[in-house]
C-alpha cells in the first residue's frame, strides 16, 4: 500500500507545489534549514517537498503557509493538478493483529 505522500500518481501535481513552495520560500527571503526549523521538519523533507518527491498533507500545508505567512490558498494558488487522476484506489484490508 502507498504511503500518504508517495507521489507515484500525482508526480505534476508534486512538481508544480514544490516550485509554488520554493518560489513562496525565497520570497520569504529563508532557506531551506529555516523554514524547516520554522515548519517542525527536516531541511531534508523541505528538499524533498521543492523537488516534486512528496505531496504534504493538509496540516503540513497549514504548517507551512504560518510559516510563510502566507494564507493556505496563497501557497495552493497556481499549483496544477491537472494531472491528478480520479480513479478508485485498490483497497488493501489487513487482519487484525491478535496477541
Amino acid at each position: 500500500m502507498a504511503k500518504a505522500d508517495d507521489t507515484t500518481d500525482d508526480d505534476g501535481l508534486a512538481l508544480s507545489f514544490g516550485r509554488r513552495l520554493a518560489e513562496l520560500r525565497e520570497i520569504a527571503g529563508i532557506d531551506g534549514t529555516e523554514l524547516g526549523r520554522r515548519v517542525g521538519m527536516s531541511q531534508a523533507h523541505v528538499w524533498r517537498l521543492e523537488a516534486g518527491r512528496a505531496v504534504p498533507n493538509l496540516r503540513t500545508m497549514a504548517r507551512i503557509a504560518v510559516a510563510l505567512d502566507v494564507s493556505l490558498s496563497a501557497l495552493v494558488a497556481d499549483v496544477d493538478c491537472s494531472s491528478v487522476e480520479l480513479r478508485n484506489r485498490d483497497y488493501v484490508r489487513h487482519k487484525p493483529v491478535r496477541s
